[in-house]
């Protein structure tokens, strides 16, 4: 057996997983219950300890807050309320600090190993230098909603941004700053031309030169500056969207994603990063860009007020036309979103069926296909920007205007009238400065119709992230130690969307270290059994017990770290074969490994390959055939060695050599655990405890195989019709088992 205690909670952890034990101790102070096996699934990447990163985020994640800080002991003796605390020492391993006494001689703290289960250690100052130094992790309770269960909105993506508030308040203040340094060449033209030419002052220009000099300085810097702070933020904002839509998909019903296409997933994640880049690019560039606007529209007025309204009434027409246009421009992107969707779920079939493309020569449909799904892309993108161009084609000769029609106006005025005179280097200066206020007025008017495009983003985001996630009952499930007693008592399930029962009263028991076969036609019911089972769907009627446990009261997490499960099309993922085998158990040995794949009759083709353990599978494992895949599959899920073993047609890709291996490592395998085995090859199904039939949804009959050969139609039709060697059927029983009545199988 493949350490059976692996995968109860009562056990004390590895003591290699110190830091996590520590976690587990301190949030039981906390009123929080974190399971060990889970733990170490998500955050242990191999025997070793975990690092203190790993422990901070797995406390974000199960309603901690925690800090990384560096304290002296004088700090420990003064933690008050923030004890108890994780001290992580020298060695790597951790230590919980459950007291601290400052007013013994001399002072002490005291300490607790979170695996001997030893009572706490008293440590002064020297015995404690001697094994710490100096990292601590303190924790406290997480009240209210935490991130990853805060709806996907406009409203979380700015609450994101504001984390990193002192680094976009810096990178405003850079903004006002050099706002100020865009005065610089108007004015210096105005005192070139008023100034310098008209008095020959060469003083005068020699204190501009080193005045332009030090101001090209202070801009560099402060553009310098200004561009590192946007890049540092972005790239933090980036991390906590990434994070955050990644668990959400990862937790996401199963539903979800047998109901839609893998494309039209992948293009809805994708649309996160139009998003992002709205508001990290366009919308804070714009705002940083709109500060200019601070500066130098009080310059303008007090230079010349007709002049300035004259601007801002240009720009108000700006704003008008692009909100004329802001309608059309959602219809238009709307359009795009769903050719885009449709190409990328065509793409991606392709990609996964290209083998059966290829072996029925459908690489023409596949193009027409393909055309027909980019033509409406490609005209789709051409009618947005088509419509998008009737906008910034009016825009354009505005833009324009404000440059020339300030100039022609303000010398309209200066020789008209001599009231509203303008001097020549101010005028010139105005329309400089006209030219630069307009610049955050085109980007505003840019930025409204991006608001449309960032519309069709979030509800694309949010109508998959923002599903309500899988209640895994991970924080109040129960977590019991299991001994493989099945009970399905009168459970009827229906698909969503089905019109018929995918199972139909269905009541059976299957007795702890029991080995049960499954049989039955497509549609029987069969597979849903062994999905029910493992808790992916919950919305069933009657119930369904594990040692008297109700499935609904459990931690689902615990539950299937306690199922071994092998189907009949299993994925392996790209890496090498030992780290696929030992991908559920991260803390498993090598010996572990190879004894796994021994008992799943994986061991004598593996050790015939180049690298052994270590050859890379490709993506897909398309380097080895589908029988050695199944075979990985089946030292996968013995590794973790459960107390129920699942295989769903597990044998059906297996080689019969392959396939008399795995049967004859089956009464191995199956010692000390309840398995459930599913196949259509009842010759596998022979020496069960029991079989259940199945059919249209029901339980048919449950037997022997010496029973069911005698009285049940469907099972002795269906041996004899894979064993014609052997005496037919007794006269008078059916042989067409088809006709027997039943609820339609789903």
């Amino acid at each position: 057996m493949l350490h059976a205690d692996v995968n109860t909670e009562e056990n004390i952890g590895p003591p290699s997983h110190t830091m996590l034990e520590a976690l587990r101790f301190i949030a039981r102070h906390h009123g929080l219950h974190l399971s060990q096996e889970q733990l170490i699934r998500q955050f242990a990447r191999s025997s070793e300890e975990v690092s203190a990163a790993s422990i901070v985020a797995a406390a974000e994640q199960n309603g901690l807050k925690a800090q990384r800080t560096r304290l002296r002991f004088e700090h420990l003796l003064r933690l008050g309320r923030a004890v108890p605390a994780l001290l992580r020492m020298k060695d790597g391993t951790a230590q919980v600090l459950v007291s601290a006494h400052a007013q013994s001689s001399p002072p002490v703290v005291s300490l607790r190993h979170p695996v001997d289960g030893m009572q706490p250690q008293p440590h002064d100052l020297v015995s404690l230098s001697e094994i710490w130094d100096g990292e601590v992790i303190l924790f406290k309770r997480k009240h209210g909603a935490s991130q990853a269960e805060e709806d996907f909105s406009l409203g979380w993506l700015v609450r994101q941004l504001a984390k990193d508030k002192r680094i976009f308040r810096d990178v405003g203040l850079s903004a006002l700053a050099m706002s100020f340094f865009a005065l610089v060449p108007p004015l210096l033209y105005f005192l070139v031309v008023n100034r310098v030419l008209v008095h020959q002052r060469m003083s005068t220009l020699f204190v501009l030169a080193v005045g332009v000099f030090f101001v090209v300085i202070f801009d560099t810097v402060f553009g310098y500056l200004r561009r590192w702070l946007v890049a540092e933020g972005t790239a933090r904002t980036d991390a906590r969207i990434g994070t955050y839509i990644f668990d959400r998909l990862i937790g996401l019903p199963i539903e979800v994603f047998e109901r839609q296409p893998t494309g039209m997933i992948s293009f809805k994640i994708s649309e996160a990063n139009r998003i992002r880049n709205f508001l990290t690019g366009q919308v804070f560039s714009t705002l940083l860009d709109s500060t200019v606007l601070i500066v130098l529209l009080p310059v303008m007025f007090y230079m010349h007020a007709p002049l300035t309204f004259f601007v801002l009434g240009l720009a108000l027409i700006m704003f008008l036309v692009i909100l004329l246009f802001m309608p059309a421009v959602g219809r238009a992107y709307g359009r795009v979103v769903r050719a885009e969707q449709a190409k990328g779920s065509l793409l991606i079939e392709t990609i996964h069926g290209m083998r059966t493309i290829k072996t029925l020569a459908l690489e023409g449909r596949r193009r027409q296909q393909w055309d027909d799904a980019a033509s409406e892309a490609v005209t789709a993108h051409r009618d947005m920007q088509f419509l998008m161009n009737l906008p910034q084609t009016i825009l354009q000769p505005i833009e324009k205007l404000i440059y020339s029609g300030s100039l022609l106006l303000g010398c309209y005025l200066a020789l008209s009238s001599k009231e509203g005179a303008v001097a020549v280097g101010a005028l010139v200066a105005f329309t400089m400065l006209a030219g630069r206020v307009t610049q955050p007025f085109v980007q505003i008017a840019s930025l409204l119709q991006g608001i449309q495009e960032v519309r069709g983003a979030l509800d694309q985001v949010s109508s998959l992230v923002n599903i309500p996630a899988e209640d895994t009952r991970s924080t109040h499930g129960m977590r019991p130690r299991f001994a493989g007693a099945i009970l399905f008592d009168e459970v009827r399930f229906r698909y969503p969307g089905a019109q018929s029962y995918a199972l139909d009263r269905v009541s059976f028991a299957l007795p702890a270290g029991s080995v049960t076969g499954i049989m039955g036609r497509s549609g029987s019911g069969k597979t849903t059994v062994t999905r029910m089972l493992q808790g992916l769907h919950q919305d069933y009627d009657g119930l369904i017990k594990i040692d008297g446990t109700d499935l609904r009261q459990m931690d689902l997490t615990h539950l299937r770290a306690n199922l071994g499960v092998v189907l009949q099309d299993n994925f392996l993922f790209t890496g090498t074969i030992r780290e696929n085998i030992g991908i559920a158990r991260p803390d498993a040995t090598f010996e572990d490994v190879i004894q796994a794949a021994r008992m799943a009759g994986a061991e004598e083709f593996i050790e015939r390959l180049p690298a052994g353990y270590d050859t890379v599978l490709t993506e897909g494992a398309t380097n080895l055939s589908g029988g050695q895949r199944q075979r990985l599959a089946i030292a996968r899920a013995l590794l973790v060695d459960p107390p129920i073993l699942i295989l769903d047609e597990a044998t059906s890709a297996l080689d019969p050599e392959s396939e008399s291996i795995v049967n004859n490592n089956l009464r191995y395998i199956a010692e000390g655990r309840t398995m459930v085995v599913i196949s259509h090859r009842l010759a596998s199904l022979v020496d069960c405890d029991q079989i259940i039939v199945m059919e249209r949804g029901q339980v048919y009959d449950i037997g022997t195989h010496d029973e069911l050969v005698v009285r049940c139609p469907i099972y002795r039709h269906l041996w004899f019709q894979q064993n014609r060697h052997q005496s037919p059927p007794p006269s008078g029983a059916p042989s067409n088992e088809r006709s027997i009545p039943g609820p339609a199988a789903e």
